[in-house]
């Protein structure tokens, strides 16, 4: 049996113990749902209203369907299943239409499983995410579309003519070429699910923001010869994604709720810069290069005159062009964050002495400082 978190397993209890009710197969909409939710950063269990699912039985709504039983496979090459946009080349099963376990009890949906209430907490985290993103951004996902919502996808392996199934837990991952994002089975480890981390969907889905803005979903946009320019994408692309997070969500310390060894390492403001990177302690690779990216931004967003809105805004702005010199400069010439970091800091309206104050705190190297238009 799946171990639960003990902060949902006493919600979950409390919650059951409240329902009494007759099981519908569709609630009248809007669906108001008791699930475990954020506000302002704090996790307590709240009613709450859905402005999109419709049908609350099989998890499906306007802005897409949860799907679970999926499984890939570990035998194909990743990077060429991603590159060629090829999902049948990584899923063994491509998953099924999931069954909510619920009670309606005076209008609200009541889930009676851990399950039926992650599931609720992830698509209503999606909901919001993708709801920010049109209202306060302006982005019209009727024409960028959506990405597919994965609940506990399973990993396997052929070995000795049978299939392996290896587990994954405590982690969540979005598919670049694929556009998929999938959910892993939740560890004990977790005090709130990653499903219901609003933060953390609010992070993957940055990826998914990344992907459209940075690359217009083509694989090879992302593609240099050298393994350092590589690691130095991954690295910003994972930054970009938790300062979206930090603006969707409202709260900088969203990873910590969840999994509170990663408060030193992906809460805003981070305690190392550029020069003390190898220094720091910190264990996330790339993650951690991201992370003073993240910071940056963050620190702009909390200056006199700015907000995280008006610097994601300028960040989304200027992807396209971050794309193009890394197209032309990248693919054999070692580069550095400054390809991105120039047009941010030159964009129309942008307070250029603020913009480099804070960039040339936080990359503190002569070496990139110097590929900065900032008087040093």
């Amino acid at each position: 049996m799946q171990a639960k978190p003990a902060l949902v397993t006493n919600l979950l209890c409390l919650s059951l113990l409240a329902a009494c009710g007759i099981k519908q197969a569709s609630p009248s909409t809007p669906i108001r749902a008791r699930i475990l939710s954020s506000q302002d950063g704090v996790y307590s269990l709240r009613d709450v209203n859905f402005s999109t699912l419709v049908n609350v039985e099989h998890m499906q709504g306007s802005l897409g369907t949860i799907l679970g039983h999926a499984s890939a496979s570990v035998d194909a090459d990743p990077s060429e299943i991603i590159a060629a946009s090829n999902p049948d080349g990584l899923y063994r099963k491509r998953g099924q239409t999931v069954h909510l376990d619920y009670i309606v009890k005076n209008g609200t949906v009541i889930p009676q499983s851990f399950a039926s209430m992650e599931m609720l907490g992830l698509y209503y985290n999606f909901e919001r995410t993708v709801m920010f993103w049109q209202e306060q951004l302006g982005l019209d996902f009727t024409s960028i579309g959506l990405p597919r919502l994965f609940y506990n996808p399973s990993l396997s392996r052929s070995k000795n003519g049978q299939e392996e199934k290896i587990s994954e837990v405590m982690n969540a991952a979005y598919l670049s070429g694929i556009k998929d994002l999938w959910f892993y089975q939740t560890s004990p480890r977790e005090k709130i699910p990653v499903k219901m981390n609003f933060g953390i969907v609010a992070h993957e889905f940055g990826h998914y923001i990344f992907d459209y803005a940075f690359a217009k979903f083509e694989p090879a946009a992302y593609e240099t010869n050298l393994l350092s320019n590589s690691e130095l994408l991954s690295g910003m692309n994972e930054g970009i994604a938790d300062f979206f997070s930090y603006m969707v969500a409202g709260n900088a310390k969203e990873f910590a709720k969840s999994l509170p060894e990663l408060e030193a390492e992906r809460s805003l403001p981070v305690s190392w810069t550029l020069s003390t990177l190898r220094s720091a302690a910190c264990e996330g690779g790339h993650y951690c290069r991201g992370s003073i990216l993240a910071s940056a931004l963050y620190e702009i967003s909390q200056s006199p005159g700015q907000s995280a809105i008006a610097v994601g805004k300028n960040v989304l702005a200027n992807l396209p062009y971050f794309q193009h010199r890394w197209e032309s400069e990248a693919m054999d010439e070692l580069v550095d964050e400054s390809l991105l970091l120039t047009p941010l800091l030159t964009s129309e309206g942008v307070d250029k002495s603020l913009y480099c104050k804070v960039f040339l705190k936080w990359f503190d190297t002569k070496s990139l400082q110097s590929n900065l238009p900032c008087n040093t």
